[in-house]
């Protein structure tokens, strides 16, 4: 190499080589900020989560499936559990030292089998030293992979408000179902002890108007029980119905039932209380395709009938009702869709009473209106019915013209295999010849007692009565077989109930046949639907609730003696 090119060299040396360690030198540096940048950071970061660990009431500890060696534990450990993170991180086994429980602990067998991503759960209750106070704890044993390395982490969460809250949640939902018992027991048997004493105003309200001997003034007036006493029991009945529905109990029974017979049995209960006002009723099914169906047959007719009283009850003299049902298209196989129409050319209803007329307690404040007795209960349980089915109901009022209430139900097709059950309410009306029959009454209420052997023995029929279930039962025991036609059976009654008593004369079904043949009718004031199943269940043929309807009566026993 020639002294020029040396030259060359030497000169671009010391031309570049301070170009060259300058760039580098601010590379450095440059890189020296970003460093300090990112360490200032994390020391940040390291801080604001030391701050967040230090007063959460959560604690974390991470260790190692090899020996258990703590690798992190939180700062709070110390102020929550009084344990130092240094005995922590040497022994793990001192968490145990603030537990209630220490031997709650899981095994290192369990640890070990915890697979990759489960967990363990447990909790326990643990003392905070600073306070002494217990605190409820949930434990929770996690099994992570951090870089194909796998490690343990330990959390354990302070649970006791929420566990106080759950407590006091508890406690108030079993007040308010120990409330919810006691208002129902408390109504039933309010409507036992106010439908006995009303059992006995029917009773001998009916012997007095068959007795022939009333003149035109005491009939009037033995009307007016009469009708002042239905009017009682129903406002008793919606009363408990709605207390039901408030309390969640409300419950729907399937069965199978005719469309027709509920459309007749409305129809025959209502047509006598329209012609009293000179009302015009017409009542149209034809255009309805099928007829049987599975359903709560007695909530249906309670429905139709609210509405359809409300009708007649609001309509002047003189006017005009309307029952219609209809079929619309069907939405899904085996289901109808039934509408079912009320409709009048009464009062009618303004806009802001039809926005809360299904309202407990609600009635217009018209003056013709409030005029008429009633709780104000009937509509909404008619809603909650209809809520309860599934169902829409739609109204069409204005003030003056009349109202519209239209039903919509879907109902279930019954199949040909489904059989209609035993009647367990007196709303039949097939007739009943009382005449030489001979009947067995369990009844420990004397005037009760004597009410139905005065409105039986009217009828041609001969009654035994027996004060309690016991006497019953001997008195059934004593007869030949065949001797009774039926057993009429009160429920509530000293020494044997009559639950007991039917169960009693069932049992003797080996020794008598006739015993497993005669028919068992409950009379009693117990009127819930799970009175009718117990009722039932105990082995009696069918339910009817006091007061006792005669007419009732003799249809139920038309239907099952028949």
């Amino acid at each position: 190499m020639n002294q020029i090119q040396w030259a060359t060299i030497a000169v671009l040396v010391v031309v570049f080589a301070p170009i060259a360690l300058t760039t580098v030198l601010f590379l450095l540096h440059r890189n020296r900020r970003k460093l300090d940048a990112k360490e200032l950071a994390i020391e940040c970061r390291e801080q604001l989560f030391s701050m967040l660990v230090r007063n959460a009431d959560d604690i974390y500890v991470m260790f190692s499936p090899e020996g258990f060696a703590v690798e992190y534990v939180s700062p709070n450990v110390e102020k929550l559990l009084g344990v130092s993170s240094d005995a922590v991180k040497r022994d793990i086994r001192v968490l145990s030292e603030s537990a209630v429980d220490p031997s709650g602990d899981p095994g290192t067998e369990a640890i070990a089998s915890l697979e990759e991503g489960g967990c363990l759960q447990m909790h326990r209750e643990r003392i905070r030293p600073t306070t002494g106070e217990v605190r409820w704890y949930q434990e929770t044993l996690y099994r992570e992979s951090i870089k194909g390395v796998d490690k343990y982490v330990l959390v354990l969460s302070d649970r006791t408000e929420e566990r106080k809250s759950s407590l006091l949640l508890e406690q108030a939902l079993d007040i308010a179902r120990s409330s919810n018992e006691a208002k129902s027991q408390f109504l039933a048997n309010m409507s036992h002890d106010i439908r006995t004493p009303i059992n006995a105003i029917v009773g001998m309200t009916k012997i007095a108007r068959e007795s022939g001997e009333a003149s035109e003034k005491i009939t009037s007036c033995l009307d007016a029980i009469t009708v002042s006493s239905r009017h009682l029991l129903e406002l008793i009945n919606d009363v408990l119905d709605m207390s039901r529905i408030e309390s969640g109990q409300l419950e729907l029974q399937e069965r199978r039932f005719d469309l027709d017979d509920v459309v007749a049995e409305v129809e025959a209960i209502i047509r006598p209380q329209a012609q009293a006002k000179c009302q015009d009723l017409h009542v149209d099914c034809s255009g309805v395709e099928h007829k049987v169906f599975a359903g709560d047959e007695l909530r249906i007719s309670q429905i139709l009938l609210n509405l359809a009283s409300n009708a007649v009850k609001y309509t002047q003299e003189g006017g005009s009702i309307s029952f219609v049902v209809s079929e619309l298209e069907k939405t899904r196989s085996s289901y109808a869709r039934l509408v079912f129409a009320i409709l009048d050319n009464g009062m009618g209803m303004s806009p802001e009473f039809v926005e809360r007329i299904f309202d407990p307690f609600e009635r217009s404040e018209e003056v013709s209106i409030s005029r008429i007795q009633g709780t104000g209960l009937g509509m909404s349980i008619t809603k909650a019915l209809i809520d309860a089915m599934g169902g829409v109901v739609e109204i069409e009022s204005e003030v003056g013209s009349g109202s519209a209430f239209r039903v919509t139900l879907e109902l279930r097709l019954a199949s040909p295999k489904e059989t209609r059950p035993p009647l367990d309410d007196a709303s039949a009306v097939e007739p009943y010849d009382f005449e030489g029959k001979r009947f067995l009454l369990a009844e420990d209420n004397e005037l009760n007692a004597e009410i139905m052997i005065e409105l039986l023995g009217h009828r041609g029929a001969e009654v035994e009565w027996a004060e309690n279930g016991e006497a019953a039962c001997d008195a059934f025991a004593r007869r030949p077989v065949g001797y009774y036609d039926a057993v009429l059976m009160d429920v509530m009654m000293p020494i044997m109930n009559g639950y007991e008593a039917a169960r009693a004369i069932r049992a003797c079904a080996g020794a008598c046949a006739c015993a497993a043949d005669v028919k068992i009718i409950a009379l009693t004031a117990n009127a819930f639907a799970e009175d009718v199943k117990t009722a039932l269940d105990a082995g009696m043929d069918a339910h009817v609730a006091k007061p006792v309807d005669i007419d009732g009566l003799a249809g139920v026993l038309g239907r099952i003696c028949g």
